[in-house]
This record gives structure tokens, C-alpha cells and sequence, in this order.
């Protein structure tokens, strides 16, 4: 007796595409509310990724500053997705760790730079040495600029990145 086997086979194929959006933020015009010695704005969006301040430039705000901020001009309107902040890691020249200074930020997205106040996000901290903060904005959150603040204290950033398509 002959035995015949029929096989069918339903194949699925699922392609997933995945678009690794570039950091809108990176080489733009930056701005901050005050600035300690040389350690300006446009330190967070330069590419450099090492945070020890002495070797490798982050910007800090000055001292008595009570409301510092920083913000990014992204020159075009985009939908901002999410903003990554890299905190400061260990001093070596200076032997210190101020990480836990990043605390309670908050992060706005705004059509002009007077008008900065659609909110993406909210950081509680303290933050810890070298940490990368992801901050995912809500779903349509539209602007050109994004400011980074909080109500005490200094501000200090090593590196910060914007995500975002055109709009």
C-alpha cells in the first residue's frame, strides 16, 4: 500500500524597518540661562560623548543662578520623540562627583525660544556618574526649541541629544 503525504506550508514573512532617527540636536545654536567660566551651551551638543569636565567640556551654569536652563535651537519645526541627556561622571583632574546635581529637570518643547513651555518630560533623579537619561516626549509634542531647566541649584549636561522627524 502506497502512501502519499501532502504538505502544505503557509510561510509568513513579516518585515520590520526600523529608522534610526539622527540627533537633531547635534552641532545646532545652544543657549543657557548663565554661564560658569568657559563651560558654555554649545558643549551638549558638540559630539562629545566623555564626561569628566576637566578633559572633555560640559557646560555648567553659574553659580547663584536659581532658575538654570538650557536650550537648543533646532533651526526647523520637528515632532521631538525623545531627549537624551548625558550626565556628568567623575571629575578626575578635580577628584569630584557632582552627578547627583542633575535632579527634578525638566524638559519643554516650543515653536519660538520665548514660548518654550509644550512639556516632553521630567527627570526626579539624582542622577548617577556618566548616566544617560532617556526622556520619551508624548506623541505629537511640535518645536523647534527644547529647553532643559530646573529650579535649583547649578545645571551641568556632558552631551545632549534630540529625537525627531520633520514635520
Amino acid at each position: 500500500m502506497e502512501s502519499s503525504y501532502l504538505y502544505h506550508a503557509n510561510i509568513l514573512f513579516i518585515v520590520i524597518s526600523l529608522t534610526v532617527l539622527p540627533n537633531i540636536a547635534l552641532g545646532k545654536p545652544a543657549a543657557q540661562s548663565s554661564t560658569k567660566l568657559h563651560y558654555n551651551a554649545a558643549y551638549a551638543v558638540d559630539g562629545n560623548r566623555g564626561t569628566d569636565l576637566a578633559v572633555d567640556k560640559c557646560t555648567v551654569t553659574g553659580d547663584g543662578d536659581s532658575y538654570p536652563w538650557w536650550r537648543v535651537d533646532l533651526q526647523a519645526v520637528y515632532n521631538i520623540t525623545s531627549v537624551r541627556i548625558l550626565n556628568r561622571g567623575i571629575d578626575n583632574s578635580y577628584g569630584t562627583d557632582v552627578s547627583y546635581k542633575l535632579r527634578d529637570v525638566t524638559v519643554t518643547v516650543g515653536l519660538t525660544k520665548s514660548d518654550v513651555n509644550t512639556p516632553c518630560g521630567f527627570f526626579a533623579g539624582p542622577g548617577t556618574a556618566s548616566q544617560l537619561v532617556v526622556i520619551d516626549c508624548p506623541t505629537s509634542t511640535q518645536g523647534r526649541f527644547v529647553k532643559i531647566s530646573k529650579t535649583t541649584d547649578l545645571l551641568t549636561l556632558c552631551e545632549v541629544d534630540v529625537f525627531g522627524v520633520p514635520v
